[in-house]
């Protein structure tokens, strides 16, 4: 980014115009400038001056606060997409027993605010499968190793699986599977038929690909699938690349939101 420093009064004219020269060329020339708005959105990764009405809702604000206790998360507008493909699942799908699935829940944050801003059936089960420890190293691509170890080390250090079972303690519903991805899909004590929502947020490309070949044919048709890291930034490439192959593969593209997250609709 660009900064200015201190410019004296007692500086020579062509000096001045020096000067004046570089703040224009940074400018009009430069992408390391991002003039932000009053009430404009800038955070993770993201800043638009475009209208963001979701932010003065307060409601979605206050749950989504509630929903990041014990987090240092801001991801609002990955949070505000979510919950309204959640709503639209759950509209779309209104006559439908099926279920809701996250395979990499952390702290429950994203799960948390789809449950405080919509009105379940409780005979939808919302399953929410992690390992509530970190990211297993098993099948790690050398390419995503670096930020994976990172990732354990800085986000996933510590066993958060009883603060899960508490925070969602209220939502009988919701059904906490502990394990390695893909392997707890096959607990043979749930059931995975008609996925009416799907949201895949773990972090490398391995463990993601072999879920979704899992649960692809159980997805209703007209499902919304949402992908976290889908292209937030290029740390994220193999997960893209895997999952652009894919997509390819089935037949279907990927639409790749300012977020960084993916979408798609079953079809």
């Amino acid at each position: 980014m660009f900064y200015l420093k201190k410019f004296y009064l007692f500086a020579t004219p062509k000096i001045i115009r020096k000067k004046i020269s570089m703040i224009r060329d940074v400018l009009f020339n430069s992408k390391e400038i991002f003039i932000v708005s009053k009430n404009s959105y800038n955070e993770d990764g993201l800043a638009t001056n475009h209208v963001t009405d979701f932010m003065k809702d307060e409601k979605f604000i206050e749950y989504y606060f509630k929903a990041a206790e014990g987090t240092n998360h801001r991801i609002m507008f990955r949070a505000y997409i979510l919950n309204y493909f959640a709503n639209y699942a759950l509209k779309l799908f209104d006559n439908n027993q099926g279920c809701f699935v996250e395979l990499g829940t952390h702290k429950g944050l994203m799960s948390k605010v789809i449950l405080l801003n919509n009105s379940f059936d409780k005979k939808v089960n919302f399953y929410l499968f992690d390992t509530f420890t970190g990211i297993p190293l098993e099948n790690i691509r050398e390419d995503e190793i670096t930020h994976v170890k990172k990732m354990n080390r800085n986000v996933y250090k510590e066993d958060v699986f009883e603060f899960v079972k508490k925070k969602f303690s209220d939502f009988p519903f919701v059904k906490i599977v502990k394990g390695t991805l893909p392997d707890s899909l096959k607990n043979k004590d749930i059931s995975l038929e008609d996925i009416k929502f799907l949201h895949i947020d773990l972090n490398n490309a391995h463990a993601e690909i072999e879920s979704i070949k899992f649960l692809y044919d159980k997805i209703l048709k007209g499902a919304p699938v949402i992908l976290d890291d889908y292209c937030f930034s290029e740390t994220y490439r193999p997960q893209k690349n895997a999952w652009d192959k894919f997509a390819d593969e089935k037949g279907f593209r990927i639409l790749s939101l300012p977020t960084g997250q993916g979408l798609f609709i079953k079809t």
